[in-house]
């Protein structure tokens, strides 16, 4: 049961670094404070809700398993720390799964430059060892989503797959992207403002759940 629970719960934190394909970049010094709700729409599960600071990011997400609850990942980008917080089960994981190859933290959500993104993210692609797929990247021009300011961009793979992604200016950050084999995703019911500091800690009553240790008794 409990490598049952530990499995799902590792497929959830997989989709909350890579369904999004959109989480912190090194420099985040021109990023606002911000919360938003999440639209996918392929997925019914995923990421629904995400608050952002200059250097902490929340993800909440709802799996389509009722037994493993909401799970929610926090990001301090100035530690370079992963905490993952089981909220039915009132538990948390301090870092990233021992049995898990880290995904790399610095992806193309935040941006410094909005109107000179290619090279930032063909940067990103370098270090992640995925410059294979790069084909092309193109910025579209000035374009407007939910009211917002945004800065539309178009990359192709070298397999001739289309991605649309559009920056927010004041934001500077990914707020939509779409594409033929990513679908789509989109921040909503923005509102900028300063987070609660409570959302980026760990809630007191929390056990820590050593995932390494349980691995070691399942041998």
């Amino acid at each position: 049961m409990i490598r049952s629970v530990i499995r799902r719960m590792i497929r959830l934190m997989i989709r909350v670094c890579l369904g999004m394909g959109v989480l912190l970049t090194a420099s985040m010094a021109s990023a606002q404070d911000f919360s938003a709700d999440v639209i996918n729409a392929k997925d019914s599960g995923g990421i629904k809700k995400v608050y952002s600071t200059r250097d902490k990011v929340r993800y909440e997400v709802e799996g389509n398993n009722q037994a493993m609850g909401p799970v929610a990942a926090i990001v301090d980008e100035t530690q370079s720390n992963w905490v993952v917080l089981l909220t039915g089960k009132h538990m948390y994981i301090d870092g990233w799964p021992p049995m898990m190859q880290k995904p790399i933290i610095t992806q193309y959500w935040h941006v410094d430059d909005v109107n000179d993104a290619c090279p930032h993210w063909k940067k990103l692609a370098e270090q992640a060892g995925t410059t294979k797929n790069w084909g092309s990247c193109t910025k579209i021009g000035s374009d407007t989503v939910g009211g917002r300011s945004t800065v539309k961009y178009e990359g192709v793979s070298t397999k001739g797959d289309k991605s649309n992604i559009w920056v927010d200016t004041k934001l500077h950050c990914v707020i939509k992207m779409d594409g033929t084999t990513g679908g789509s995703i989109e921040l909503t019911n923005i509102k900028e403002g300063a987070q609660p500091a409570s959302l980026f800690a760990i809630p007191a009553g929390y056990t820590r759940f050593d995932m390494g240790a349980m691995m070691q008794r399942q041998r």
